[in-house]
């Protein structure tokens, strides 16, 4: 075997972020048929994402057995202070928890849409932490990066948000 991945891993990393930032129409859709059709959906995306993996040689799999359901995910939205809508994708529990999302949140602005990550990861002499950051692309090398803005010191999704609309503020 070679490295070790997770489709959870490639789902918050790869899958939804495509789906956001390369097929817009789609995503679009599926938030105006609201979150049990976005669930639907993630679970159809998890199960494609393990039979593609399923035969992969070159990596192991670690989670290629774990079976989801729609209601492991979890959908929720608000409206930001600057009147822009947010949508939280809280993702199942992960089989390890070092470097994979918690959640992925996704802000409709009116240029681009933008999608921040919360993950869960350790800090030297700090220990467990969760980090804040955002997939862009950038348009020059036309590639995706990923920012990092920080951390805080629990998963709650109120506090990410909270962080998220400060991040947005600061740059107005």
């Amino acid at each position: 075997m070679g490295e070790k991945s997770s489709i959870h891993y490639i789902m918050s990393h790869e899958k939804i972020r495509n789906l956001v930032f390369e097929d817009w129409e789609k995503i679009n859709l599926l938030i105006n048929q609201g979150p049990d059709i976005i669930k639907q959906y993630f679970c159809k995306l998890w199960e494609d994402t393990r039979q593609e993996l399923e035969y992969v040689d070159d990596i192991d799999i670690i989670d290629i057995d774990k079976q989801i359901k729609p209601d492991d995910f979890k959908i929720s939205y608000s409206v930001l202070d600057n009147g822009m809508y947010l949508f939280n994708f809280i993702m199942p529990t992960p089989v390890i928890d070092y470097g994979q999302a918690i959640c992925l949140t996704l802000v409709i602005t009116k240029k681009i849409p933008r999608l921040f990550t919360l993950e869960l990861g350790r800090k030297v002499n700090v220990g467990d932490c969760y980090f804040i950051g955002e997939w862009e692309i950038d348009f020059e090398n036309n590639n995706y990066v990923h920012k990092n803005y920080g951390t805080i010191d629990e998963p709650v999704i109120g506090k990410f948000v909270g962080k998220i609309n400060e991040i947005l503020n600061s740059e107005h």
